[in-house]
């Protein structure tokens, strides 16, 4: 909340925060390369970049239902409450559908705009259980829901092993992936069937470099690829 232009509620309401364990899926999603790109473009170019990711996350609330989403500056992440679904798998099927079509819509963006763009999408996916913080505080302002919890550092970290168009997911995403290959991964559509990569010695190394990964996910982690279209969409580490 920007507090400089916001004008804040002062109720007699007792301060109280519920917690409630569950189980989620988490995508976060964040532009490669949007700091340094930032720093020789407008605002005007830096705005319209900031609106696509806007636009994104509305139209993916109507269409891939997931439970919750934050804005984290040019990235943001979105949660799906298993509870809300028939499975893990069922919530997993969405995140990874969800995930494709940020990397199609910004690809299909991109070549709309009549400028240089950051160069795509990083997308990292995490699953397990969180616990959700549901506080009421005598500022109503301030009563937002939260996530914490292993998977959502998880999340957050493997999506910087993702380069542009690329998705990463941890080793319980790839254990549910796994499992239910029809659904996840689409394995009898033979155009949209997706693939699961182990990653490289190099991507290793930087995941055992990251504060709080544990073990199964640093060696765990998968990337997602498309097949049919030669990754032309979903990268291993943003190359082609």
């Amino acid at each position: 909340m920007y507090l400089k232009t916001n004008t804040l509620t002062l109720t007699d309401r007792r301060s109280l925060i519920h917690g409630e364990k569950l189980e989620v899926v988490a995508v976060y999603a964040d532009l490669r390369g949007f700091a340094q790109w930032s720093l020789t473009s407008t605002a005007s170019e830096i705005t319209r970049i900031i609106e696509v990711v806007y636009d994104r996350v509305i139209q993916l609330a109507f269409f891939y239902k997931h439970t919750f989403h934050k804005f984290l500056g040019d990235g943001f992440v979105l949660i799906w409450e298993v509870k809300d679904h028939s499975s893990r798998a069922e919530a997993l099927h969405w995140a990874m559908a969800a995930a494709f079509e940020i990397h199609k819509r910004y690809w299909y963006i991109a070549r709309q705009l009549r400028f240089p763009s950051p160069s795509g999408f990083g997308i990292g996916i995490s699953c397990g259980e969180v616990v959700r913080i549901d506080p009421e505080t005598f500022i109503p302002e301030l009563n937002e829901p939260d996530f914490v919890g292993y998977p959502m550092n998880c999340g957050a970290r493997l999506q910087k092993l993702a380069g542009p168009y690329g998705t990463v997911i941890d080793s319980a995403a790839a254990e549910i992936a796994l499992n239910h290959p029809e659904r996840v991964l689409r394995a009898n559509n033979h155009i949209l069937s997706l693939q699961l990569l182990r990653p490289h010695n190099k991507a290793v190394a930087v995941a055992s470099k990251f504060s709080g990964l544990n073990e199964n996910d640093i060696f765990g982690f998968r990337y997602v690829v498309w097949p049919y279209v030669k990754d032309a969409l979903w990268r291993v580490d943003g190359r082609a």
